[in-house]
């Protein structure tokens, strides 16, 4: 299974596995899902049956700190309980100038070991898988002020870099310059790629949810086999698809949904239908 704890002694270890089809959801779409018993269901269901993983950070659950009604956070607990243990716990690393392997190889994500050993440490009290994560986002919402100063120390520093980088002239030709192929990594070809909005335009406002729904993309796009993001981020991402086709190289990529288009129904479709949807990927 992605995810399990076992004791060796006096020990607990924690073992994941980052197993296709692998899913991202961002902050909207754990709430679109979760706010209907339907798609609860039926995305977990789908998930077990193909033996799939959703990837999720504990920086995706701190933004549930950003919702003031705690009904979001009772549904979002009920929708991981769902789906649990079909869940890869990951944290944003440093973007790598090298990468893993490549543009055709896939990065793969570095697991949250702190939160995974907070978790081991819960699973001696409880020693039942499902309750090891009850109550995660309940503590969010408990911890809201905590939890937003740890939102602002992820996303200020990004949105004050785009800011303060986006005024050099020279700055602004090279991202424009910049193609896929180009000798950047992996991980900066998907990075700049999807930061030409900011970078581009001056006039672009770069706010506090769009540096983290950044950090959510480069990653989710970089590691995963499908994505639900919102609509901008969708846009951004075929963006990118379209950039590499014209460039004629092989980097695969997430495939991305929204909302737009009913497009939750095409992402859940395509997790049912998963690895005959990675064709047309």
């Amino acid at each position: 299974m992605p995810i399990s704890f076992a004791f060796d002694g006096d020990d607990v270890i924690w073992t994941q596995q980052f197993i296709s089809s692998t899913v991202y959801l961002d902050t909207y779409a754990i709430r679109e899902i979760s706010e209907s018993t339907e798609l609860t269901t039926r995305f977990a269901e789908a998930i077990k049956r193909k033996n799939g993983t959703w990837l999720l950070a504990p920086l995706s659950m701190g933004e549930f700190a950003l919702f003031e009604d705690s009904r979001h956070c009772a549904l979002a607990e009920t929708l991981l309980a769902k789906v649990v243990p079909h869940i890869y716990l990951f944290e944003t690393k440093p973007l790598s100038e090298e990468g893993d392997g490549g543009l055709s190889k896939r990065s793969l994500p570095r697991p949250a070991t702190r939160a995974l050993d907070w978790f081991s440490r819960r699973f001696c009290q409880v020693s039942s898988l499902p309750n090891v994560f009850q109550g995660m986002f309940q503590l969010v919402h408990e911890r809201r002020e905590e939890m937003v100063e740890s939102l602002d120390g992820a996303a200020l520093p990004i949105k004050a870099t785009f800011e303060r980088c986006r005024q050099f002239e020279s700055y602004r030709a090279n991202a424009k310059a910049a193609r896929p192929g180009d000798g950047r990594s992996r991980q900066y070809v998907i990075a700049g790629e999807l930061s030409r909005d900011f970078v581009l335009d001056l006039n672009a406002t770069i706010t506090r949810n769009e540096a983290l729904d950044f950090m959510h993309a480069v990653d989710a796009v970089d590691y995963c086999d499908l994505v639900l993001l919102d609509k901008a981020w969708e846009r951004r991402v075929n963006g990118l698809r379209k950039r590499i086709a014209e460039a004629g190289i092989d980097m695969p990529i997430a495939r991305c949904f929204s909302k737009r288009n009913n497009g939750i129904e095409g992402f859940l479709d395509a997790i049912e239908r998963w690895p005959e949807a990675s064709v047309s990927a």
